[in-house]
Formats: C-alpha cells, sequence, structure tokens
C-alpha cells in the first residue's frame, strides 16, 4: 500500500473539479475480477485503481486520494465489507459518488445506505458499470443529489 500511495500520480481532485480523466478507485477482493473490471473501465477511458480490501482503501481515502467514483463489491471476505466501507467513506466525504456491486440481491431494508447508491447486481452487461460510474460522476459534478431507489437497480433487471 505505501509503494501504492507513494507511485500514484497526481491527485484525484483535480478530475473531480472536471480538470482531468475520471478516475475510479475499485474495491474487489476477487483478484481475477477486480483484473477483468479494471481492464474493461481502462478501455472506456476510465482510469482506475483497483484494492482488494475496504481497509486498503480506507488508507487511500485516509491519505486524501479521493477518486471521483467509489465502486465497491459489497461482500469483500474477512474484514469490513463494501457496506461498511461506503458508510465510513460517505461519513468522511459527503460528496464521494458510490457505485455498489454483488452477486447476491441487495435488501436495501437491512442497508438503509444502500436504498440511496447505484447498485449492480453480477453479472451485469459489461457497459453498465461503466455507464454507472459516468452517471455517478455526471452528479458529482452537476451537484445532484444521490440517486433515488429506482435508479439504483441493475440495468434490464426488475425490482
Amino acid at each position: 500500500m505505501r509503494r501504492f500511495l507513494e507511485n500514484h500520480g497526481p491527485p484525484w481532485d483535480a478530475a473531480r473539479k472536471g480538470a482531468g480523466p475520471m478516475h475510479v478507485l475499485l474495491i474487489e477482493d476477487d483478484a481475477l475480477m477486480r483484473r477483468m473490471l479494471s481492464d474493461m473501465l481502462s478501455e472506456d477511458g476510465i482510469e482506475v485503481d483497483g484494492l482488494a480490501s475496504a481497509e486498503d482503501a480506507l488508507i487511500l481515502l485516509g491519505a486524501g486520494q479521493v477518486p471521483d467514483v467509489l465502486v465497491t463489491d459489497i461482500n469483500l471476505g474477512p474484514g469490513l465489507s463494501g457496506l461498511d466501507l461506503a458508510a465510513i467513506a460517505r461519513e468522511r466525504h459527503p460528496d464521494l459518488e458510490l457505485v455498489l456491486i454483488s452477486g447476491m440481491p441487495l435488501d436495501t431494508g437491512a442497508h438503509p445506505l444502500a436504498r440511496h447508491e447505484r447498485f449492480l447486481q453480477k453479472p451485469f452487461p459489461p457497459h453498465a458499470l461503466a455507464d454507472a460510474i459516468r452517471s455517478a460522476a455526471d452528479a458529482l459534478r452537476t451537484g445532484e443529489s444521490h440517486p433515488a431507489p429506482a435508479q439504483a437497480e441493475s440495468p434490464g433487471r426488475g425490482n
């Protein structure tokens, strides 16, 4: 993690102000899935930094590296969950846009924060994640609020 922080380029805050490329912090504990999603987003012109745990993401966020959008899997194995990360990140950075992903359906009744975030259930179409990220980044740049629950559904899926 230290090497990541030392070698990381310009602060993400420049992109948050529209002065640079879009930066995404992707948290996914499955290395193969993290690599596949990172490659897919990179091909779509989105700069991605991928980490395996919520704890590593909090170190990065604590060092002042706040992305345009935080994308996190909900189930990250032992330690903090993606929902834990989302809640802590949102508390520390209220304007941070989030996209939640999971292979399991999301029970928004049990997770109130999730009612107000973009959610994609795996598997999702290749373009769906990039579309959700762009939607989140657009909301950040235009000052719109976080999505209503109806907007947080995965594309092509019913309620």
